[in-house]
């Protein structure tokens, strides 16, 4: 179903619920490494000091897979558990729909264009009007404020529709 979004019917997500929602993600993906790093080295039995080749290895594997899964959790259910925690959801932004995987590698990957000149892409929210980063407006995509309170009776009734 194509749902064309109007300026009136769309709540952007803003700077600083979009921080959150990146250091949700942060601490979240931090836990899950460090965890994933001490079972590896529980299951292999070997410890290796952490800047060693094993350890880059190991880390840079679950970097990789963090990656896979970003793309495809923005994908699949429109964001990261950061984004869905702060009320959030990626969409196109012409549509208002899911994103594509290819989509969604797109803009994972254009996240350092956005980082890399002084977080210059990333601080760009806070200016934008419709709070896109640089990797947004590259993979032409929004970040949706989907709180339920923000809502009208006659639309969490399906009325409005």
């Amino acid at each position: 179903r194509i749902q064309v979004l109007t300026m009136d019917s769309v709540r952007y997500a803003g700077f600083w619920r979009r921080i959150a929602a990146v250091t949700i993600d942060a601490i979240l993906l931090s836990t899950l490494m460090l965890f994933g790093l001490v079972a590896w080295i529980s299951l292999t039995g070997e410890a290796h000091a952490w800047d060693s080749t094993p350890m880059a290895q190991a880390f840079y594997g679950c970097l990789l897979a963090a990656l896979v899964l970003k793309i495809l959790l923005d994908a699949w259910l429109g964001g990261t558990p950061g984004l869905h925690l702060a009320d959030c959801r990626l969409a196109d932004a012409r549509t208002g729909e899911r994103i594509t995987a290819g989509r969604s590698a797109l803009r994972t990957l254009a996240i350092a264009l956005s980082v890399l000149p002084l977080l210059l892409g990333m601080l760009w929210i806070a200016w934008d009007r419709h709070g896109q980063s640089w990797h947004d407006k590259l993979a032409n995509t929004i970040v949706i404020r989907e709180d339920d309170s923000l809502r009208s009776l006659a639309e969490l009734s399906g009325e409005a529709m």
